[in-house]
Protein backbone atom coordinates (compact mmCIF):
# COMPACT_ATOMS: atom_id res chain seq x y z
CA UNK A 1 0.00 0.00 0.00
CA UNK A 2 2.91 2.61 1.03
CA UNK A 3 4.27 1.74 -2.35
CA UNK A 4 1.30 2.54 -3.97
CA UNK A 5 0.94 5.88 -2.27
CA UNK A 6 4.11 6.90 -2.89
CA UNK A 7 4.39 6.34 -6.46
CA UNK A 8 0.67 8.24 -6.87
CA UNK A 9 2.47 11.13 -4.92
CA UNK A 10 5.74 11.23 -7.39
CA UNK A 11 3.57 11.51 -10.62
CA UNK A 12 1.25 13.79 -9.04
CA UNK A 13 4.47 15.69 -7.49
CA UNK A 14 6.19 15.61 -11.43
CA UNK A 15 3.15 16.71 -12.90
CA UNK A 16 3.19 19.88 -11.16
CA UNK A 17 6.69 20.36 -11.12
CA UNK A 18 6.37 20.48 -15.37
CA UNK A 19 3.14 22.63 -15.96
CA UNK A 20 5.07 24.76 -13.54
CA UNK A 21 7.96 24.36 -15.55
CA UNK A 22 5.85 24.96 -19.22
CA UNK A 23 3.42 27.42 -17.73
CA UNK A 24 4.82 29.48 -15.02
CA UNK A 25 3.92 30.15 -11.70
CA UNK A 26 2.56 33.49 -12.70
CA UNK A 27 -0.69 33.91 -15.34
CA UNK A 28 1.10 34.98 -18.82
CA UNK A 29 -2.13 37.71 -19.33
CA UNK A 30 -0.21 39.81 -17.13
CA UNK A 31 2.91 39.92 -19.36
CA UNK A 32 1.58 40.42 -22.53
CA UNK A 33 0.54 44.08 -23.71
CA UNK A 34 -2.29 43.46 -25.78
CA UNK A 35 -4.14 47.13 -25.80
CA UNK A 36 -0.81 48.53 -26.51
CA UNK A 37 0.06 51.06 -28.99
CA UNK A 38 3.52 51.46 -30.48
CA UNK A 39 4.64 54.62 -30.82
CA UNK A 40 8.07 55.23 -32.47
CA UNK A 41 10.15 58.34 -31.06
CA UNK A 42 13.73 59.59 -31.92
CA UNK A 43 16.48 60.27 -29.74
CA UNK A 44 17.81 63.94 -30.93
CA UNK A 45 20.77 65.51 -30.76
CA UNK A 46 20.83 69.55 -30.51
CA UNK A 47 23.18 71.15 -32.95
CA UNK A 48 24.20 74.54 -33.09
CA UNK A 49 23.65 75.97 -36.65
CA UNK A 50 27.27 77.77 -38.07
CA UNK A 51 27.22 80.02 -40.70
CA UNK A 52 26.80 78.53 -44.42
CA UNK A 53 25.05 75.53 -42.79
CA UNK A 54 22.42 74.05 -44.98
CA UNK A 55 20.58 70.84 -44.00
CA UNK A 56 22.62 68.26 -45.47
CA UNK A 57 25.73 69.36 -43.73
CA UNK A 58 24.10 68.87 -40.77
CA UNK A 59 23.32 65.77 -41.72
CA UNK A 60 26.80 64.89 -42.66
CA UNK A 61 28.00 66.16 -39.16
CA UNK A 62 25.36 63.77 -37.03
CA UNK A 63 25.10 60.36 -39.07
CA UNK A 64 22.26 58.50 -38.59
CA UNK A 65 22.28 55.40 -36.82
CA UNK A 66 20.05 53.44 -39.25
CA UNK A 67 19.73 53.19 -42.98
CA UNK A 68 17.38 55.23 -43.74
CA UNK A 69 16.80 57.56 -46.94
CA UNK A 70 17.49 60.97 -47.11
CA UNK A 71 13.70 61.81 -47.49
CA UNK A 72 12.86 59.74 -44.55
CA UNK A 73 15.30 61.84 -42.77
CA UNK A 74 14.22 64.94 -43.89
CA UNK A 75 10.37 64.23 -42.73
CA UNK A 76 12.06 63.68 -39.17
CA UNK A 77 14.45 66.71 -39.27
CA UNK A 78 11.19 68.90 -40.03
CA UNK A 79 8.96 66.59 -37.58
CA UNK A 80 11.30 68.51 -34.75
CA UNK A 81 12.09 71.48 -36.52
CA UNK A 82 8.50 72.68 -37.90
CA UNK A 83 9.95 76.40 -37.88
CA UNK A 84 12.42 75.58 -40.42
CA UNK A 85 10.01 75.02 -42.92
CA UNK A 86 8.99 78.00 -44.21
CA UNK A 87 12.49 79.70 -43.33
CA UNK A 88 16.36 78.64 -43.71
CA UNK A 89 18.75 78.16 -41.33
CA UNK A 90 19.62 81.16 -38.89
CA UNK A 91 23.24 80.73 -37.80
CA UNK A 92 23.06 80.56 -34.10
CA UNK A 93 20.32 78.63 -34.08
CA UNK A 94 20.13 75.38 -32.07
CA UNK A 95 18.01 72.82 -34.19
CA UNK A 96 17.15 68.82 -33.61
CA UNK A 97 18.35 66.08 -35.09
CA UNK A 98 16.90 62.78 -35.13
CA UNK A 99 19.61 59.73 -34.32
CA UNK A 100 17.81 56.60 -33.62
CA UNK A 101 14.09 55.58 -33.19
CA UNK A 102 13.03 54.64 -29.67
CA UNK A 103 9.68 52.07 -29.49
CA UNK A 104 7.98 52.84 -26.54
CA UNK A 105 4.41 51.08 -25.50
CA UNK A 106 1.49 53.35 -24.31
CA UNK A 107 -2.02 52.08 -23.26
Amino acid sequence: MRLLLWTVLFFVVAAVIKIDLQEGTLPLADFYEGDCVQIVEYETVRVKVTPNDTIYSLFAAVPYEYNISQSERLTLFFRYNPHLEKQSLVAGEEVLIPIKPVNRCEK
